[in-house]
């Protein structure tokens, strides 16, 4: 036992005596806030535990392995800056590891904190970076992953962050690495400006995303940006939806038929809007959705209020009945 506390207490010394200390000298973060953001983006990309910060010297020390350091000083030199870029700066390669980046980038056209965030949501999760922090003041995105994971992220911001006057246009599409084998690698920035309303936009996300199956989909909402990542199919699937639902549209109308290549459990691959403009309220709406959903035993039936869009997806004879029940229901009204 004493044996073992030894050798403990010679790796722990061991450990310490390879660590090293550096103070920086901050110049332009200023507030408590600023500093408190900057220490905790060090402390999180740096894998650093051992910050001490002081307000009124407005330096920060830090003790650590040589990497730890290098990257608080990368982290440093990006921030503490008087003027902020456009959008990216330089990044840098941990050492020993060509695949583990730090990268900062900017987002100087984010007009509020909400906005800021739901961007720096949205590369945390479309990418998968685990590390991604956010310093508020300067609108700037610290993140640390693979390189394909911070080429995608460079990807996004550069398509998410315009001035408020752009005129936006559906992104190209982005091809990430598949390292987890489900075949989810493209990337897709659509832009929606028929939705008038959040409400509205939410509304089409909720009915892509659940008729399509699409697990990684978010919005950033002033622009009206719908961002996606999946298959292939999926994806050209979700620009189908986006340019269907933004067509001008009369009661009784009806898109063409839309089918997955993937192969669902029970053939339910078809997918078709119809356009019911006649029902008089949302409610009358919602009960006719609700009638199709039950009598065709459907479990992907859903609505766009807006332009009283029904979506379905089901088999063929599922459809053909859902058909029917509208054609039905035409006729009735006319006599």
């Amino acid at each position: 036992m004493r044996t073992k506390l030894l050798l403990f207490a010679l790796s722990t010394s061991l450990a310490f005596a390879q660590n090293t200390a550096r103070v920086f000298h901050l110049h332009h973060i200023e507030t408590q806030q600023d500093l408190d953001d900057f220490t905790t983006m060090v402390r999180t990309i740096a894998d650093a535990s051992q910050l001490i910060t002081d307000a009124a010297q407005k330096t920060l020390s830090i003790r650590g392995t040589p990497s730890q350091i290098a990257i608080a000083e990368f982290l440093f030199t990006e921030l503490d800056r008087q003027t902020v870029p456009d959008s990216v700066t330089q990044e840098f390669r941990v050492a020993n590891n060509a695949d583990d980046v730090v990268h900062v980038f900017f987002a100087p056209h984010t007009a509020t904190v909400q906005e800021f965030q739901e961007v720096a949501t949205t590369i945390r999760t479309i990418a998968e970076i685990r590390r991604v922090f956010t310093y508020t003041t300067p609108r700037a995105l610290a993140v640390r992953g693979t390189a394909d994971q911070v080429a995608a992220a460079q990807f996004l911001i550069r398509e998410l962050d315009q001035p408020a006057d752009a005129k936006r246009t559906t992104s190209r599409q982005y091809q990430m690495i598949d390292t987890a084998n489900h075949g989810e690698t493209a990337v897709q920035v659509f832009y929606l400006p028929y939705a008038a309303t959040v409400q509205q936009f939410q509304e089409v996300a909720t009915v892509i995303r659940t008729i399509g199956e699409v697990r990684r989909i978010f919005t950033y909402n002033t622009p009206r940006a719908l961002i996606v990542r999946g298959t292939s199919d999926q994806v050209a699937f979700t620009s189908w939806m986006v340019n269907e639902l933004g067509k001008p549209v009369t009661a009784g109308t009806a898109s063409t038929t839309y089918q997955y290549a993937s192969n669902d459990r029970n053939g339910e691959n078809f997918i078709r809007v119809y356009y019911v403009k006649d029902t008089p309220t949302v409610a009358a709406f919602q009960q006719l959705a609700t009638q199709i959903r039950t009598t065709t035993q459907m479990r992907r039936v859903f609505t766009y209020n807006e332009s009283r869009a029904l979506t379905l997806r089901g088999n063929e004879a599922q459809l053909a009945t859902a058909e029917q029940m509208l054609q039905d229901r035409q006729i009735a009204s006319k006599e």
